[in-house]
């Protein structure tokens, strides 16, 4: 029975990749699954090593901390309601290592079934850009690429944060030396860079600039690709806006405009120059949050509360103050769970800085006597996607998003607590 409920397990798994691609219902509900199977198998067979842990240890105590803030906060109900099953999310990570100890050819499987996953939500992506519409008729409004079994525009954030991941396995799981698996890499890299150009998500095309950036200085191998990965993909995107208007506007021109604080209409200036921060609703909505937060830097006003305390008009900026969350990861931790909260957040930051930083001067880390292995350090530059502070971010506590986030932890806990030598797996 316990063999049947990890397989039930471990084929969720494997649909997570796809499962993101129809919007938050699916992902949610699998990992909810997969993490109540877990706890029903570990707790039964007493396996405690998943939970004794410096990740576990730090996220529980930052979980209760929202709770805390919850209950702290004036909106003590909507607040518990927006956290009370956050930790889902960090039992779904320690499911991940768990499977993957159990079914030894499970990141091997995983990585072919995301690769063909992966390689859907492209070709779906080139599919709306030159038709309007997703394989299965879905339209983004404002010509936007959505996803592909939903209308939200999110392709570009599926393909940006979920790339590294993808890159992390199939160095793991294939001999990428090989010509075959050069190009392939290659291709791969050069159509994802272009399509999330295409998707006109900014924020997107951020996060992929900023993953090549620490691809080049941090991976040990793929000098080569590298090189003509960036060169091709400059030529086409230079391209593109050469003969797409649409594209080159909302990419550069609009970006220019709101970044500067000028907005157009039919030639005419709608408001003075004024340096703002990404656009005028962003820079709205971020000092509205900064304002709640010295006002309630401590502890902040309570987890997933801006939506609520926005409203009010000590902190109101303008009339596009107010949203369900201020669009910045760090400005809606310190206006919701203050600096104590932003502490937990730091501290992460703190640790992938210092496996970096020691892996790029090939300095042993203490704790393992071991330098990071190029699978290991693509999963760490998932992180830095989702803790980067200087892009627009979904709601940190959002049940999409946070599949993507928690996804790579999974890989990363086996990579440095599994007992079999990761080295001698990669390419083997």
């Amino acid at each position: 029975m316990q063999k049947r409920f990890i397989n039930l397990s471990t084929y969720l798994l494997y649909l997570i990749p796809f499962a993101i691609l129809t919007g938050p219902f699916l992902p949610d509900l699998f990992i909810s699954i997969i993490g109540l199977i877990f706890l029903i198998i570990t707790i039964i067979n007493k396996q405690w090593k998943y939970f004794k842990n410096n990740y576990f240890y730090l996220f529980i105590t930052f979980y209760f901390y929202l709770i805390f803030s919850s209950i702290n906060s004036y909106f003590l109900l909507d607040s518990l309601e927006g956290i009370f099953f956050y930790f889902r999310f960090a039992i779904f990570a320690l499911a991940v290592w768990f499977l993957i100890d159990e079914e030894k050819k499970l990141i091997r499987n995983f990585t072919l079934i995301f690769i063909a996953t992966f390689l859907l939500a492209l070709l779906d992506g080139y599919y709306q850009y030159f038709n309007g519409q997703s394989l299965f008729g879905y339209t983004a409004p404002g010509n936007r690429l959505n996803l592909l079994f939903n209308d939200d525009r999110i392709l570009g954030g599926y393909l940006s944060r979920l790339f590294p991941l993808l890159i992390a396995l199939v160095i793991f799981s294939f001999k990428v030396e090989k010509y075959s698996h050069l190009f392939f890499f290659t291709a791969l890299f050069i159509a994802t860079n272009l399509l999330i150009y295409l998707t006109g998500e900014r924020t997107a095309i951020g996060l992929t600039i900023l993953t090549f950036f620490l691809f080049i200085i941090f991976l040990k191998k793929f000098k080569k690709i590298k090189i003509i990965t960036i060169t091709i993909s400059f030529m086409l995107i230079i391209i593109v806006s050469v003969f797409d208007d649409e594209i080159r506007k909302r990419n550069i021109i609009h970006t220019f405009e709101q970044i500067s604080g000028i907005m157009y209409t039919d030639g005419l200036e709608l408001s003075s120059k004024n340096l703002v921060i990404f656009s005028p609703q962003h820079h709205s909505m971020y000092v509205t949050g900064w304002r709640i937060f010295l006002d309630n830097p401590i502890f902040g006003s309570g987890s997933d509360t801006f939506r609520y305390v926005c409203s009010e008009q000590k902190y109101a900026y303008d009339h596009r103050s107010c949203n369900t969350h201020p669009h910045n990861t760090y400005i809606q931790l310190l206006s919701e769970i203050g600096i104590i909260g932003v502490a937990f957040v730091l501290i992460i930051i703190s640790y992938i800085c210092r496996l970096l930083f020691y892996n790029l001067i090939n300095k042993k880390l203490t704790a393992n006597n071991k330098i990071l292995n190029d699978y290991q350090t693509s999963l760490l530059i998932c992180f830095i996607l989702t803790l980067f502070p200087m892009l627009p971010t979904q709601n940190f506590f959002n049940n999409w998003i946070n599949v993507i986030y928690y996804l790579p932890i999974g890989f990363y806990l086996h990579s440095i607590y599994s007992n079999i030598k990761i080295d001698d797996k990669i390419n083997d």
